[in-house]
């Protein structure tokens, strides 16, 4: 669901140069035909860690659940509550808080294996709701005895001890169910406890990342030509450490960057789509490679090829079945002689 990422690094103008920078080069061609091979060296890379609090609230109650004092998400990014927050949702999963977190962090809690799902939709109307008040998918609840079975522990069809099991309450932007994150907090309950409400805060969760492209090995391919095709069959791991299924990319991406260093996108790795200043796009419809001359920008102008100012790099998306929005893989393209 997440990424963690952190401070850029690397070394600024001279990564440039050496990695996609200006400059130009007179390598070899890696694509003397237009058409190569992206392996796990040319792959950058996201080290990162997911702290997200646990909070512990009064059973067999309507509890309310407040995202209204949130100014940042877990991300760092300014966040208005009332306007950027269109769905809030609750499940119930069979983890402890920290197998939670690790899931998390490692886009490893597929969307079906939770126990249940209860919903809100705000639609820039209110920044609180009760327990109550909550929905399914936008639907309202058909019996709120069955609610009772899994927030009351004295039901006697509770069977969600605190010990095996966590509650994850969600707050994002969009209204696709684990998609578009922006503030997380986990939850229990305990008959002892005197707290009936759960207040998301800006440190509620804490993504900490790093990105790392200046380590990759770039790809040398023909200046001014369109048709590039970029093959993936041979990956074997993306950014995030997870076994690269090539059967899940679904959209590859062209961006240029002609006055950033690697450095700088490194840093701004968030805004990568908004700082470029060409982004060409495609879907992948089936197998592991792709003609990058089908990649139109947002005037559905193509793309013509690059040369050899700033950055240019490739990138592959898995949008579909995974939550964790960053790229799998991203190849940094440099023309050779």
């Amino acid at each position: 669901m997440l990424i963690s990422l952190a401070a850029g690094c690397g070394n600024g103008g001279d990564a440039a140069k050496s990695n996609g920078g200006s400059g130009g080069t007179s390598a070899a061609c890696d694509a003397p035909n237009g058409s190569f091979t992206i392996l796990d060296d040319t792959n950058y890379s996201i080290p990162s860690k997911l702290a997200v609090k646990t909070y512990t609230l009064k059973d067999h109650t309507d509890l309310l659940f407040d995202w209204g004092k949130l100014t940042h998400d877990f991300y760092g990014k300014p966040l208005d509550p009332k306007l950027d927050i269109d769905l809030v949702l609750l499940s119930l999963w069979k983890k402890t808080p920290p197998e939670l977190e690790d899931a998390l962090a490692h886009d490893a809690l597929p969307p079906n294996d939770n126990v249940g799902v209860i919903t809100t939709y705000p639609l820039d109307d209110y920044t609180s709701q009760n327990l109550l008040d909550f929905n399914f998918a936008g639907n309202p609840i058909p019996d709120q005895d069955e609610l009772w079975q899994y927030f009351d522990t004295q039901n006697p069809r509770f069977a969600y001890p605190p010990a095996e099991y966590t509650f994850l309450l969600e707050a994002g932007t969009g209204t696709a169910l684990g998609k578009g994150a922006r503030m997380l907090a986990f939850f229990n309950l305990d008959p002892a406890s005197q707290n009936t409400s759960l207040t998301l805060a800006d440190d509620s969760a804490v993504l900490d990342y790093s990105v790392h492209l200046t380590g990759a090995r770039a790809m040398h391919v023909p200046a001014a030509t369109a048709h590039l095709t970029v093959d993936w069959s041979r990956m074997t791991t993306n950014a995030i450490g997870n076994p690269y299924d090539g059967t899940q990319i679904n959209e590859a991406v062209v961006a240029h960057f002609s006055n950033l260093g690697l450095a700088d996108i490194e840093q701004h790795f968030l805004d990568l789509e908004s700082l470029a200043d060409g982004w060409w796009s495609e879907p992948v419809r089936a197998g592991k490679s792709i003609d990058l001359a089908g990649a139109v920008d947002e005037h559905m102008a193509p793309f013509a090829g690059i040369d050899d100012e700033g950055v240019w790099l490739s990138a592959l998306f898995c949008t579909v079945n995974c939550n964790n929005p960053a790229p799998w893989s991203i190849t940094l393209l440099e023309p050779c002689r």
